[in-house]
């Protein structure tokens, strides 16, 4: 699916992130597996993944001793409000 939100609010790899979350946002992904599907270098991304989480847009999970994985937070107000803009936005630019 295109980046909606970015295309519309401008390059931003906190919006490549988030669009990419929204469009699977059942699925568990590690830093590295973000930054490869957004196409961009992990250390550009790192930044990034702390303030999804924070801002409750993004959950995490502790996975051995040092990894986290990450999904989109399906439960938060503020998520499923974006979920409903990208579709609308979607259907709008077909």
């Amino acid at each position: 699916m295109k980046e909606v939100l970015n295309e519309l609010l401008g390059p931003s790899i906190f919006l490549l992130a988030l669009d990419m979350f929204l469009d699977n946002p059942r699925q568990w992904m590690n830093l590295r597996e973000v930054a490869r599907r957004i196409d961009k270098n992990p250390g550009s991304v790192s930044p990034v993944i702390p303030s999804l989480v924070e801002k409750g847009l993004v959950e995490s999970c502790k996975v051995g001793k040092v990894s986290v994985v990450y999904r989109l937070n399906h439960r938060s107000e503020k998520v499923q409000a974006l979920m409903t803009l990208k579709n609308t936005l979607s259907e709008a630019g077909e």
